[in-house]
């Protein structure tokens, strides 16, 4: 199984297990960022590395794997060992916990998270003497703010069926009066939710996936990746939705770069590599997009821009 196995902070230090050798001795490290972005309000949140874009190797490793997938800013989703969760989740001040060895009894909890949509969801359940589970569930946004919690104490037996009850009642758009809906796997919705983001015409995806363009809509719209058009009269005009309050740690960093964790726009990246491309440092290029070095420099990577900044960012990402 392909783990992350070692990550590299924004000094240039790398924590983990960086030389360790592959199952495969033909094999070579991959490499990937992660930014690590905890769950407010929870001890990881209090970790050294909270924030921080951090450099990681990953692949297939005899390492004992831990509890949490991370997901990396490609995408890409893979367990941490033991070892690399440890040092991400321990609080400033705290004693790292060891990793687990195979020959140990697994400890007694349960994490995972996973991202969709631009929201992250995590599950933490500790188990008591009684064998019962304290649950609880959080959403939280891209700007680090918690949208919905759930909480309580259930059987670790009724995790099954709990999870069916929740399928269950998720609420389904009724078909068209006359016409067949298409019923979407998870692989397929997966796809379509990629495919979108590189097409966005409804009648190339239709026929695509063998389906109407109002089945391709309907999808879209239950992922969230569109929105529904406003409700209103005729002439009314749509009221502004105020944006989103950003959390003390984002207003924090927004006092020194103002576009800190904002996204960026398809101007906003064809500028950057233009100005790339003229030569401007990434120290210019912090201070006129209002972005840390470490957020220009992992934009330079994914648009492939070209320059003296962008050849700098891929040396450091060796």
């Amino acid at each position: 199984m392909t783990h992350i196995y070692a990550f590299r902070d924004i000094n240039g230090q790398w924590h983990g297990d960086p030389d360790a050798a592959p199952a495969n001795p033909a094999d070579k490290p991959s490499r990937g960022w992660l930014t690590y972005q905890p769950v407010p309000g929870t001890p990881e949140a209090d970790s050294p590395f909270a924030g921080q874009t951090l450099a990681v190797l990953y692949g297939v490793t005899e390492l004992e794997p831990g509890p949490v997938i991370y997901q990396l800013d490609s995408g890409g989703r893979f367990q941490a060992t033991w070892y690399v969760h440890t040092l991400l989740a321990t609080p400033v001040g705290s004693a790292v916990i060891p990793p687990q060895r195979l020959d140990q009894p697994p400890t007694p909890s349960l994490e995972n998270s996973l991202t969709q949509n631009g929201r992250l969801y995590a599950l933490t359940a500790t188990r008591d003497a009684n064998g019962n589970l304290t649950t609880e569930i959080t959403v939280t946004n891209n700007h680090g703010e918690i949208q919905a919690e759930l909480r309580g104490t259930l059987n670790l037996t009724d995790l099954q069926p709990l999870a069916r009850l929740l399928h269950a009642t998720t609420p389904n758009p009724a078909p068209p009066t006359g016409s067949h809906e298409r019923t979407w796997s998870p692989a397929d919705s997966t796809r379509l939710a990629n495919r979108f983001c590189e097409e966005r015409d409804f009648g190339v995806l239709s026929e695509e996936f063998n389906c109407r363009r109002n089945d391709v809509y309907r999808r879209l719209l239950e992922l969230e990746l569109i929105a529904p058009p406003a409700q209103r009269r005729p002439g009314q005009p749509t009221q502004p939705q105020p944006a989103p309050t950003p959390s003390p740690v984002l207003q924090q960093r927004r006092l020194q770069h103002s576009n800190s964790h904002a996204r960026w726009t398809e101007q906003e990246e064809a500028e950057l590599a233009r100005h790339c491309a003229n030569g401007a440092s990434v120290a210019q290029l912090s201070q006129e997009f209002g972005r840390s070095e470490l957020a220009i420099e992992s934009r330079l990577l994914k648009i492939g821009a070209e320059g003296p900044a962008a050849d700098l960012a891929r040396f450091k990402a060796l």
